[in-house]
C-alpha cells in the first residue's frame, strides 16, 4: 500500500508561512512581492522534494 514519510515540522511551517505571505501579497495588490514569494516557494518545495528523493 502507500507509505508516507514523517512530516518535518520545519518544512511545514515554512510552506504555510510562505503561502500566507503569498495570499496577503495577492490580496493587497503587491504583484512583485507575490511573484517573488511564489517563485521562492516553488523553488523551496522543489528543493525539498529533490532532496527527499535522492536520500531514498
Amino acid at each position: 500500500m502507500f507509505q508516507f514519510d514523517k512530516i518535518n515540522i520545519e518544512y511545514l511551517v515554512a510552506v504555510l508561512m510562505l503561502g500566507a505571505a503569498l495570499l496577503l501579497g495577492i490580496v493587497y495588490g503587491e504583484k512583485e512581492l507575490a511573484i517573488n514569494i511564489a517563485s521562492g516557494l516553488i523553488g523551496y518545495i522543489g528543493g525539498t522534494i529533490r532532496n527527499a528523493v535522492t536520500r531514498k
